[in-house]
Order: structure tokens, then C-alpha cells, then sequence
């Protein structure tokens, strides 16, 4: 996966390894220049020689500093691209799923995925060009050098450096399931505290604070768990590495101090051998001090790839069956949700022509709002077939579902910014007079046209500068001002009052009487006027007709109809 996206920045990697490598070189170049300033400068008395190994050091050191300043301007280029294009491929693949696909993964570990698990890949890469790179070459240098200087010495440097990484190696596989058990409790940290954010108001006034707060507590126990014990077992891999240092050092010089004495070893060879098995062992140990992003980032990539390569349940098939008629078609409609053996549509059949009003009524379960879902392609019925004007609805790619239908949900969402701009969304080269016009058909114009900012008008983060009415007239004026052959009405006047629905729906009605308008709801005042209403229950249409017929001839609709004049005090709007 990681190659895939590198391949666009083939040009600044190799950039940054070339300059990375001039960078190693340069820091290699400087102990062997001390080794001929002690040897052929200082044991021979030569100032000449000293001087002119202390100038190449020099321009070595400035060498040094520039070549890292450049190989950090590539690296920097391919960290922030790959994160931007990983992230924004995350984006597209999860805002494009359907409801059914997207079922498999919670928010949560969504949101954890595009922003940690992003972020654990970018520090992967950037330490993978930065560290294990200039560190491996480093080691490899070293100790090429140290052969060239004295190769008797410089195998025992190489004796000890397999078993360090085999230790490495050891350890970074123990630890690896724990940096797993890490990312599922960061993901379940995310979701309770999104939860209880979110829903704040109905922890305190069902008293459940205490509960929220040990649940919470139970989950941020168990990353703790997970991190003390990946930790704690690598931990042990810096200071290990650091006593085979110290242990290395010890060796050389004892085995070199004797050599010296004799005269079969010049003291600054030793000097630089003593230098470049530092430079080695330090190099280890800073690699080790780092290994532990290769197990991490194993897991992030793992999640980041789950996701990338999760396909769409829901295809777009080739269409051979006969076409259907125009309008929004329901024919012989069959539905389970995934797992269900009970079916929450059976048998559903209606037609929405350009030009009609129908509406669904039917009480809480009986799958008003599971029709719409089908009818926006967020799962595909069991048995029969949807059209749209004449289309199997399996036939057409997302956009256009969309381009035919506008939908009004009952839960409104607003985003941040200002009223303009919300209103935009739904027609994005919208004017003022046409955003003044859906404005004052919701019955808001009037409010905004008093308000010093006007369309300029901000809405907060969640809308919480706005009652529960007017996000839903936002709502609603949002979607009046797309241009689209049917619209649908999703119980998007539950928070209003009679009047103020009365009035926006004999607006809607005006406006919209060439098009097609599916309402649904649970008041008998919003779909009253409705060419034709449909009874469902238990996900079955059990009667259909107008307001007078229903209230006339169906049981169900009576009844409705009689609790909602009680509680109405017998006046219906």
C-alpha cells in the first residue's frame, strides 16, 4: 500500500536518500580524518598536516549541515503529501459507502483511522527516511571503515551487532499484539467520549454520570494496560544495547591497548576504531529506541488498508430487466436488514408520478423509514425491484440518485459557517433573492432580515445558536432551493407547530406541484393533504387513499387519527 502512494513522490525520495547518504558520509569522513591528524599530524609533529585535516573536518561539518538541511526539505515534501493523499483517499472511499457497507466499521474507529493511524503511518515514514535509513547506512559505513583501519578489531564489532538486532527482533514481536490491543481501546476512548458528549443532556437527566465515568475509566484502564506492557518490554531493548556498547569499548581497548604497547597498532587508529564502534552501537541504540514505530505502524497501515480495500456492497449492476414507468416505482418489495430473519418490508408496491403528493404514515417500527433508505440506495431489497423514472435504481451510479431526489431528514444538520453558505449546499451558485425566496417560504426570512449579519449569520458547531425548529426550517429551505424531479419529506416537521407547518407546506405545495413529493411522518396534519396517504404496518401497506377515504374505511388510520385529535384537544390544524 505504502509503495503505491510512494510512487508519486519517487522524485523527492530519491532526493532525500541521495542527500541523506551525502549527509552519512560526510559524518563518516570526519573520524578518519581525526584518525590521520593524531597519526601523521600529532605523533609526527607536522602542524601542516594538522592544519589541513582540521580544514577538510571543517568543510566536512558544513557539508554535513547542508546536506541534512536539504534531504529534511525532500522529507518533508513526502511525509505531508502521502498523509494528505491518504487521508483523502480514506475520506472519499468512507463518504462514498452505502449505509450496508459502512455497517462493518463503527464512527469511531473511522475517525481514529483517518487521524491516528494517518498520523502513526506519517511518523513510520518519516523515520524509515530519516532514521533507519541514515542509521543503517551509518552502521554499514562504520563499520566498512573500521575493516579498512584494523580488520582484526573491527570483526568483534561485527559479532555483536547480529545479536543485538536478533534481541530487537525478539522483543518487537512480543510487543506487537499489545500496540494492536492499543488501537481497538483508543477506538472504544473515541466512541465513548463522542457518546457521551453528544448525548450530555440525557446523562444528566437520567443521573447515569457515574456510570458513563466508570465505563469510560474501564476503557482508558485498558490502553493503559496495553501501553505498560508494550513499553515495559521495550524498554529493555536501550539499556541492553547500551551495556553491549560499553562492553564492546572495553574489548577494543584492551585487545588494542596491548597491540600499542607493541607497536602493531598506531593510537590513532585506535582512537578511530574506538570512534566508529561508538558511532555503531549508538546508531543501534537509537535504532532500537525507534523500532518500536515498525509494530505500531504494522497495525495502523493493517486498519488503514482494511479500509481502502473494503469494496462497496452495494455495485452497480447492468440493467435487463424490462423497464419500468415513470416516476419512483416500488414493485413487489421484499426487505431483511443483514442478519434479520424477519422481514421489515413485505410485499410493497406504489408509484410516484412527477405532479403527485403521496405520503407514509404508520407508528414507530413499522418501516417508514427503512423505505427511504432503500429509495436512497443505502441497501437493496431482498426480492422486486425500485425504479427511478423507469431505471432500476441498482442500475444507477449514487450521483444520480441524488440528482433525482432531494432528501429532507428528519434529524437536521447544519454545518459551521454562516447561513449562506448552508443554504448553498444544496444549490451551490444560488443567489440571495433565490436563498431570501426558500427563506421566507419556511418562514424565516423575517428572522434573518432583523438579524444585523443577514444571510451573514453564523451557525455554531452542531447548530446550538438555533432551536430544534429553526434547524429544521433551515433544513427544509436547503433542500427546496436543489432543483430536482422528486423531493423527499423524511418527518422534517416534528419540531414545528401547526401553524408555522401549515404554512410551510402550502409554500412547498405551491412551489413543487410539478414535481413528485413523498412525505412521511406521524402526524395526520403534515400528510392530510396528500393525494394519496399510505397506511403501512408492520411493513405492509394495509390501506391506501385520500385523508377523507382513510378516515372513513381504515381501522389503523382511524385510530391515529382519534389519539392525535385527544391529544390535540379535537383540533386538528
Amino acid at each position: 500500500m505504502l509503495i503505491k502512494y510512494a510512487k508519486k513522490y519517487a522524485k523527492y525520495i530519491v532526493g532525500q536518500l541521495f542527500f541523506a547518504s551525502t549527509w552519512v558520509f560526510a559524518q563518516l569522513w570526519i573520524p578518519r580524518l581525526m584518525v590521520d591528524i593524531v597519526d601523521n599530524g600529532i605523533m609526527m609533529k607536522d602542524m601542516s598536516a594538522i592544519v589541513e585535516k582540521g580544514l577538510l573536518m571543517l568543510l566536512a561539518t558544513v557539508f554535513n549541515i547542508v546536506s541534512l538541511l536539504i534531504s529534511l526539505f525532500f522529507l518533508t515534501r513526502v511525509t505531508a503529501g502521502i498523509s494528505r493523499d491518504l487521508r483523502a483517499d480514506l475520506f472519499q472511499k468512507i463518504i462514498d459507502w452505502s449505509k450496508e457497507t459502512r455497517a462493518g466499521f463503527s464512527n469511531s474507529t473511522l475517525i481514529t483511522r483517518t487521524v491516528n493511524d494517518v498520523k502513526q503511518v506519517s511518523n513510520f515514514i518519516d523515520l524509515s527516511l530519516r532514521k533507519i535509513f541514515t542509521l543503517t547506512i551509518t552502521v554499514i559505513g562504520a563499520l566498512i571503515v573500521s575493516f579498512s583501519l584494523d580488520a582484526k578489531l573491527a570483526s568483534i564489532i561485527l559479532i555483536i551487532i547480529p545479536a543485538i538486532f536478533l534481541l530487537g527482533l525478539f522483543l518487537t514481536t512480543r510487543a506487537l499484539p499489545q500496540y494492536a490491543r492499543i488501537r481497538l481501546s483508543i477506538d472504544r476512548i473515541n466512541q465513548l467520549f463522542r457518546e457521551n458528549i453528544r448525548g450530555i443532556r440525557v446523562i444528566r437527566a437520567f443521573n447515569k454520570a457515574d456510570y458513563e465515568v466508570k465505563e469510560f475509566e474501564k476503557a482508558t484502564q485498558e490502553a493503559y494496560e496495553a501501553n505498560v506492557k508494550s513499553e515495559s518490554t521495550m524498554m529493555l531493548l536501550s539499556p541492553l544495547i547500551l551495556l553491549c556498547t560499553n562492553i564492546l569499548i572495553l574489548v577494543i581497548l584492551f585487545l588494542g591497548g596491548g597491540r600499542a604497547e607493541i607497536g602493531t597498532i598506531k593510537l590513532g587508529v585506535l582512537i578511530g576504531l574506538i570512534e566508529y564502534a561508538t558511532i555503531s552501537l549508538s546508531n543501534i541504540q537509537q535504532f532500537a529506541s525507534i523500532i518500536t514505530i515498525i509494530p505500531r505502524s504494522k497495525v495502523s497501515i493493517d486498519r488503514i488498508e482494511e479500509v481502502l480495500s473494503t469494496e462497496e456492497i452495494l455495485t452497480i449492476k447492468e440493467d435487463s430487466t424490462i423497464p419500468c414507468d415513470g416516476g419512483i416505482n416500488f414493485k413487489d418489495i421484499d426487505f431483511y436488514y443483514p442478519g434479520s430473519r424477519r422481514a421489515t418490508l413485505r410485499n410493497l408496491n406504489f408509484h410516484l408520478a412527477k405532479g403527485d403528493t403521496k405520503a407514509i404514515i404508520g407508528s414507530t417500527g413499522s418501516g417508514k423509514s427503512t423505505i427511504l433508505r432503500l429509495l436512497l440506495r443505502d441497501y437493496d431489497a431482498y426480492h422486486g425491484r425500485i425504479c427511478i423514472n423507469g431505471r432500476n435504481i441498482q442500475t444507477l451510479p449514487r450521483e444520480e440518485i441524488s440528482k433525482a431526489i432531494t432528501y429532507i431528514p428528519q434529524t437536521s444538520f447544519l454545518f459551521s459557517g454562516s447561513i449562506r453558505e448552508n443554504i448553498q449546499t444544496g444549490k451551490k451558485d444560488a443567489t440571495d433573492e433565490e436563498i431570501w425566496q426558500v427563506l421566507d417560504m419556511v418562514q424565516m426570512g423575517d428572522f434573518f432580515r432583523e438579524s444585523a449579519e443577514g444571510l451573514d449569520t453564523h451557525i455554531a458547531q452542531n447548530a446550538v445558536n438555533f432551536s430544534g425548529g429553526q434547524k429544521q426550517r433551515i433544513s427544509i429551505a436547503r433542500g427546496l432551493i436543489r432543483e430536482s424531479n422528486f423531493y423527499i419529506f423524511d418527518d422534517c416537521f416534528s419540531a414545528l407547530d401547526y401553524s408555522t407547518e401549515k404554512k410551510i407546506r402550502g409554500a412547498i405545495k405551491e412551489k413543487l406541484k410539478s414535481c413528485g413529493v413523498l412525505i412521511v411522518a406521524q402526524r395526520i396534519a403534515t400528510v392530510r393533504e396528500a393525494d394519496e396517504i399510505l397506511v403501512l404496518e408492520r411493513g405492509e401497506i394495509v390501506d391506501r387513499g385520500s385523508h377523507d377515504e382513510l378516515a372513513e374505511k381504515s381501522a389503523i388510520y382511524k385510530e391515529i387519527l382519534a389519539s392525535q385529535q385527544k391529544s390535540q384537544e379535537g383540533e386538528i390544524v
